[in-house]
């Protein structure tokens, strides 16, 4: 493809879903994928789905994530009908364990202005909670559950989109990291990486929290590394598959391990692991699921995630440039946002509207023109 109608840079979930979705209307695709930069965020993932936990009633991304949720409904089987990958798609609901009095004082909060907008929320008892996960600490109180809540695996939902993208003419190079995106006159013509120069009218930034590092773009784009570490340990046989938020943390089933996380540090482009980091999410671990406490752990890793300083991802063209695009600054939303941003992105450009109110995530918001 040696002039592709658009240039994806960057190969994760984002920068996949948005390929999918563009090929899918006839479009030349090219992703350019760096693949070699430790901390990428959808290496790490855990995959949630989880638009009602720890949010506000003032969430202005709140409907969008509860659409991005309820996508993967149609996407999952969509995905493995054409690609044969399923992408484990578990929606069996989410529970956030009351630890403290004031945790049941935010929890059925939240679970009151939730239903009272039409979300599903609802309050488990001590036995009802028991119950459904006989493992949960004797500390528990009870719990909030999102019962439409759940995980999908993230190394499969990026090897469906790519694999769809593919089948729809879309072509993936990895190694190839972009340096500059190249315009004359107000317009994109196209991108530069360390090999070669690729010639373009469009380019859609999708490079995760390496996005604000890309050269010739019109301003400096607002997209920096948040890390997140996170662990795996052995799932107790006995114990029921689950996904259950506690503490400053989550702990979910997959397979047969408990991958549990995570922490937010602002340490630049550091994808280490840390000592303390690894206490603080074993901590967290103990304190959900005492039969963890202190389990052997088998696998470590930190992703590093693209935060924005509103907290809302960076979706939408570029109001001066012709041709420039931005998916990114998703933060710990990626996968939830993924599909929902992939048809975002192939909407707006071939001119059609949006049903979702996406004015929370305009490039414009940072910019007057």
């Amino acid at each position: 493809m040696a002039s592709p109608d658009v240039v994806v840079v960057g190969g994760g979930v984002v920068g996949a879903a948005c390929a999918r979705w563009l090929a899918q209307r006839g479009l030349g695709v090219r992703i350019l994928d760096s693949a070699a930069e430790d901390g990428v965020a959808s290496a790490a993932a855990p995959g949630l789905l989880a638009p009602l936990a720890g949010t506000t009633a003032d969430d202005p991304l709140l409907s969008l994530k509860v659409r991005g949720r309820d996508l993967y409904h149609d996407v999952a089987p969509s995905l493995k009908e054409e690609t044969g990958i399923d992408i484990r798609l578990w929606t069996e609901g989410i529970v956030h364990v009351a630890l403290t009095r004031d945790d049941i004082s935010r929890l059925t909060d939240q679970i009151a202005w939730q239903r009272q907008m039409g979300f599903k929320s609802d309050w488990l008892s001590l036995d009802d909670l028991r119950q459904r996960h006989p493992g949960v600490s004797p500390r528990a109180l009870g719990a909030k559950l999102m019962p439409e809540g759940g995980v999908l695996d993230p190394r499969l939902l990026v090897e469906a989109l790519l694999a769809s993208a593919a089948a729809h003419g879309a072509v993936t190079t990895r190694g190839e990291r972009v340096t500059e995106v190249l315009t004359e006159a107000g317009s994109v013509v196209g991108v530069r990486t360390a090999t070669e120069t690729v010639p373009t009218g469009a380019v859609v930034i999708a490079a995760g929290a390496w996005s604000g590092q890309i050269g010739g773009l019109p301003r400096p784009l607002s997209v920096e590394p948040i890390r997140g570490q996170m662990i795996a340990v052995g799932w107790p046989d006995q114990e029921p598959p689950a996904v259950i938020y506690g503490g400053s943390g989550y702990v979910i089933q997959r397979g047969n391990e408990a991958v549990a996380g995570t922490t937010v540090e602002h340490v630049g482009f550091d994808a280490s692991v840390t000592e303390d980091g690894v206490a603080k999410v074993l901590a967290m671990v103990g304190s959900i699921f005492p039969s963890l406490d202190g389990a052997a752990v088998t696998r470590t890793w930190a992703g590093l995630r693209p935060g924005t300083p509103d907290g809302q991802p960076i979706v939408g063209r570029d109001a001066e440039v012709e041709g420039l695009w931005y998916a990114t600054g998703h933060g710990r939303h990626g996968f939830l946002l993924a599909a929902i941003t992939g048809q975002i992105i192939a909407a707006l450009f071939a001119g059609d509207s949006v049903e979702q109110d996406i004015t929370s995530i305009d490039p414009a918001r940072y910019w007057q023109i």
